[in-house]
């Protein structure tokens, strides 16, 4: 075994240490959680199903009802965990030329009506309107390496018109108030910038870039943004304020009228499976950025496939004048790593496995699934110059091997089957 295998090997111990340093935010005044917490991350990386009844089947000594309190009862505070985990994930990738802060959404299927948030709706994973609930995301963002930093369950107006039933899902009533996806997602990047998350744009796609309110709240917060927005987005070549008569035009129809000479061809970066290459238009031109009639001044960058001269993707942004095409294009095609990082919480930290229907149980969940994503996301780095190619999934599948586990004997696979047997006669 080489210098750099057994350094790896030690995943298991740094784990264990990881855990203690934030056993303190699982104490409440009356119970300590923090074994039983130690116990829940442990079945994230360990269960292949990370719900508590496959968890109790993998972790050593853990206890199905006691993983159950914990996360849906007791009141640790998710909150000053997430504080933590921007201090912590602050330290390891703000402040460089390539932080930025994404947004974006994910859906996770529920059946029936009873889960907090569930509603016929848009899902994004399915591609279609079904029964899901919707939580806004923010994550923060540094080449290729990402973080989820914070989220906003959303609630459709067919449950913050109903108090009796958000009262029985357990949702406080300083929440039960409808906010638009958008609204959510600047309350999040102010709660960034009270964190001292470093960061130098914010990207959204154009479920975001639609609204004129969002870009506008950008503004007054201060923030650069490159934004994604539609085809049929409406665009100035002067001030409509100063200039009523200034006609409009769809960003889909300013391109049609462009000169394949003006097309740019430029190489983002590079990918594991080689150079990305596409063609870029820029312009200067004004965009409604409220629900009033406030105009400012924008770049407009548009995207398309180098090789098939299609898929046109469309964004805006507010940088200054002295920013190239170039990093214009980089930053641009950066909003991928959001969409990445969504994949590494479901696919191997249980994102969606949850079985919770309250309030408190699906932010306790939550708060711990970014928790143990900053585990990762250390170990990424630390082992970052051996295995440069390390994966969320090659550290899950490290701790599933050297983390303890409970021995699978004769007595215990009888025992987990009276288990579900009784749940089934139930």
């Amino acid at each position: 075994m080489t210098g750099a295998e057994k350094r790896l090997k030690g995943v298991a111990e740094r784990f264990a240490q990881f855990h203690k340093e934030f056993a303190p935010f699982f104490q409440t005044q009356t119970r300590d959680n923090s074994e039983v917490a130690g116990k829940y991350l442990s079945g994230l990386v360990q269960a292949q199903k990370k719900n508590m009844e496959r968890m109790e089947e993998k972790v050593v000594e853990s206890n199905e009802q006691a993983l159950q309190h914990f996360v849906t009862n007791s009141p640790w505070n998710e909150d000053a965990v997430l504080d933590q985990v921007a201090k912590e994930g602050n330290k390891l990738l703000g402040g460089q030329e390539n932080t930025c802060l994404l947004i974006d959404e994910t859906s996770f299927a529920k059946k029936g009506n009873k889960s907090v948030g569930v509603a016929r709706q848009y899902s994004g994973r399915a591609g279609k309107i079904d029964n899901c609930q919707v939580a806004v995301f923010t994550a923060l963002i540094a080449g290729d390496k990402s973080l989820p930093l914070d989220f906003r369950l959303y609630l459709p107006k067919e449950w913050t018109d109903d108090t009796a039933r958000c009262v029985a899902a357990g949702i406080p009533k300083d929440k039960i108030k409808f906010q638009t996806k958008c609204q959510q997602a600047v309350e999040m990047v102010k709660a960034a910038k009270e964190r001292n998350v470093k960061f130098n744009w914010i990207g959204a796609d154009a479920g975001y870039g639609k609204d004129p309110q969002f870009l506008g709240d950008l503004y007054d917060l201060g923030a650069t943004f490159v934004i994604d927005v539609h085809k049929n987005q409406t665009i100035y070549f002067s001030n409509p304020t100063e200039q009523p008569e200034t006609p409009a035009q769809s960003v889909e129809k300013w391109v049609d009228q462009q000169a394949e000479s003006n097309w740019k061809t430029i190489t983002v970066r590079q990918s594991t499976k080689g150079k990305l290459i596409f063609d870029y238009l820029h312009v200067k031109a004004w965009i409604k950025t409220s629900h009033e009639k406030v105009y400012r001044e924008i770049h407009l960058i548009i995207r398309r496939n180098h090789t098939g001269k299609d898929d046109l993707k469309f964004s805006v942004s507010n940088v200054p004048d002295s920013i190239s095409i170039e990093r214009l294009a980089y930053m641009q095609g950066q909003r991928f790593w959001i969409e990445r990082a969504f994949e590494d919480s479901k696919g191997s930290l249980g994102m969606a496995d949850y079985q919770l229907r309250k309030w408190r149980g699906w932010h306790h969940h939550m708060s711990l699934v970014l928790l143990a994503h900053l585990f990762l996301l250390r170990e990424r780095l630390f082992n970052a110059e051996a295995f440069p190619l390390l994966s969320c999934q090659d550290i899950v599948t490290m701790l599933a091997f050297y983390l303890p586990k409970r021995d699978v004997t004769e007595e215990e696979i009888f025992r987990q089957l009276a288990v579900r047997h009784r749940k089934r006669e139930n």
